[in-house]
């Protein structure tokens, strides 16, 4: 839901989410402003107060302590977005927003607004969306558990699990718990297969007389000869192998093994049936792994379309037939599952599926679409960004566009800064107490190669009416196009509007958390330039000169997310 609100020279955007609420604020004369405070009323629960944050003004509170946090009363934000990640679905809020003037110890009002949003319930009926945490190294979660990490394999009964899925693995759990009987089915495809409480709600549905076949990876990448030589690098198979039978999953089980070695039966997806016929699917990057669901960053969609659904039944089917190898799944995919390339994508629910031919055009649609934003667009990358990406990102477009990856580039292929706009931010976490007053910060160790950004998700235009989001397994990578069994979901036009608010809330909430830890990161060998300053609010409106600078990156962003600019 959106809603916005202009009193006098302020205005204030709100865009709610399912957990995240994203404002974006604007003044028309910042002369005076010393920055914003946010305070929050909560119909649902009937509570109101100042909601708080980690900087200060250094003349009041000059060392913080590590955890301290403050209110935006006293101290206020000097930026013009601000995100509440401490929201919760279904809920009804008014957020009264004011520009502070004055002096530190004796803030007065300059202008305030106030808008009124209900935050998205997670499930609506027709599209179901949900994001983990995927910030075990915040200062959230080390003021809530400290250091006390829950270690792989730990009894999910430690609380720091159910803060870390947000509600993913319940909602899992739940979905695959609607397959009570033998009028229910259940078809699925997934790589990395090992969560144990996952795989035995599977079980128990199959017990319950569900129709559950399921294909998984069932084969390495390595070679005979690496295996042979002891260097057995990819355990993937073998993980699921030994978690099925562990499960008692054995019977329901087709292991996925025809495709070429170098390809992934990368889907993760799950449908549900009734009496034969499709109902709904989930889908996303969400693999059935502790790291999937408690650690690095991950999206679970479930679209509730018969039509798409059974979309992923027929291509179950293929994939379940092992003479269905590499060539022949393209062949399929081609006929079976077309894409006009000259054409955007289609209004509505498109699902796009894994391998195509080695010449396909997807990845330039998937780059095209992107290029054609005219607000804003902003895309993650897991495993960095192709190139095709990374052209389009060069050629300067004077919209807002943002990069969320999972590690800093390398050099060699760096995101192109040609155009101003182009922001970069990628996953990290405070390692030493170099800050004053913040805490130190540190991983669930669950993730090995991914461990901050899994999600793969290019969202185009998401603050218009009539918005574009992808998401699903696929990397757009050649890989993940032409080799890899994957999919790819497309919510196109103005039914995307819940969706793109969900998928933009949760884009910022990460982009925005690794925006200073990568700073920090950067200045790491000058612990002084670091400390100096980093937990302090400016003593005067000059904070704000920056935002106005014409042609400013910093200026289109404050125009583009408080919706003035258009």
């Amino acid at each position: 839901m959106r809603s916005s609100s202009t009193v006098g020279g302020l205005t204030v955007h709100a865009v709610a989410g399912t957990h995240a609420v994203l404002l974006g604020f604007d003044l028309v004369d910042p002369a005076g402003c010393l920055g914003f405070g946010v305070r929050r009323t909560d119909h649902t629960e009937d509570e109101s107060y100042w909601l708080r944050g980690l900087k200060t003004f250094a003349s009041l509170v000059p060392h913080p302590s590590p955890g301290m946090d403050f209110s935006l009363r006293d101290h206020p934000v000097q930026g013009f977005q601000w995100g509440d990640y401490t929201a919760k679905p279904d809920h009804e809020y008014t957020y009264d927003v004011v520009a502070w003037r004055g002096a530190p110890g004796a803030l007065e009002p300059l202008l305030q607004a106030s808008v009124r949003v209900r935050t998205e319930p997670e499930d609506d009926g027709t599209h179901g969306v949900w994001f983990n945490r995927g910030v075990a190294g915040s200062q959230a979660f080390a003021k809530r558990f400290g250091h006390s990490m829950p270690p792989a394999g730990a009894d999910e009964s430690h609380p720091a699990f159910a803060w870390l899925s947000r509600g993913l693995a319940e909602a899992f759990l739940a979905f695959v718990g609607r397959a009570s009987g033998p009028e229910w089915g259940l078809r699925g495809a997934f790589y990395e297969f090992t969560w144990g409480t996952g795989l035995k709600a599977l079980a128990a549905a199959s017990a319950a007389g569900a129709d559950v076949a399921l294909v998984v990876h069932g084969r390495d990448k390595d070679s005979d000869a690496a295996v042979a030589a002891g260097k057995d690098a990819d355990r993937t198979a073998a993980d699921n192998r030994a978690a099925v039978t562990a499960a008692g999953l054995d019977g329901v089980v087709t292991w996925r093994t025809a495709p070429l070695r170098s390809a992934l039966q990368h889907n993760k997806f799950l449908v549900l049936t009734h009496h034969g016929q499709p109902v709904s699917v989930w889908t996303g990057s969400t693999n059935l792994t502790p790291g999937a669901l408690f650690g690095h960053l991950n999206v679970s969609h479930l679209v509730h379309d018969p039509a798409v659904a059974a979309q992923f039944v027929d291509y179950w089917a293929l994939l379940a037939d092992q003479a269905s190898t590499t060539a022949v799944a393209r062949q399929w995919t081609e006929t079976q599952n077309p894409v006009d390339p000259a054409l955007p994508p289609p209004d509505g629910v498109t699902a796009v599926l894994s391998p195509r031919g080695t010449k396909s055009p997807l990845l330039d649609w998937y780059a095209r679409t992107f290029d054609a934003a005219t607000d804003s667009a902003h895309i993650t990358g897991a495993f960095g960004l192709h190139k095709v990406f990374r052209d389009v990102l060069a050629r300067d477009r004077d919209v807002v566009r943002t990069v969320l990856l999972d590690k800093r580039p390398p050099r060699d292929t760096p995101v192109p800064a040609t155009d101003p706009d182009v922001r970069t931010s990628w996953g990290d976490y405070l390692q030493h107490a170099t800050l004053e007053g913040w805490a130190d910060e540190q991983l669930t160790g669950f993730n090995t190669w991914v461990k901050f950004v899994h999600t793969k998700v290019i969202l185009v235009d998401p603050l218009t009416d009539s918005p574009t989001v992808f998401t699903g397994s696929a990397n757009y990578s050649d890989n993940s196009t032409t080799d890899n069994e994957e999919n790819t979901v497309v919510v196109r036009g103005a039914a995307a509007r819940r969706v793109a608010d969900i998928y933009l809330t949760e884009y910022q909430r990460l982009f925005m958390h690794f925006v200073f830890r990568n700073w920090a990161t950067l200045d790491a060998n000058d612990p002084e330039a670091i400390t100096a300053g980093a937990g302090h609010l400016d003593e005067t409106s000059g904070w704000t000169e920056r935002y106005y600078r014409p042609g400013g990156w910093r200026e289109r962003q404050r125009r583009t997310f408080a919706r003035t600019g258009r």
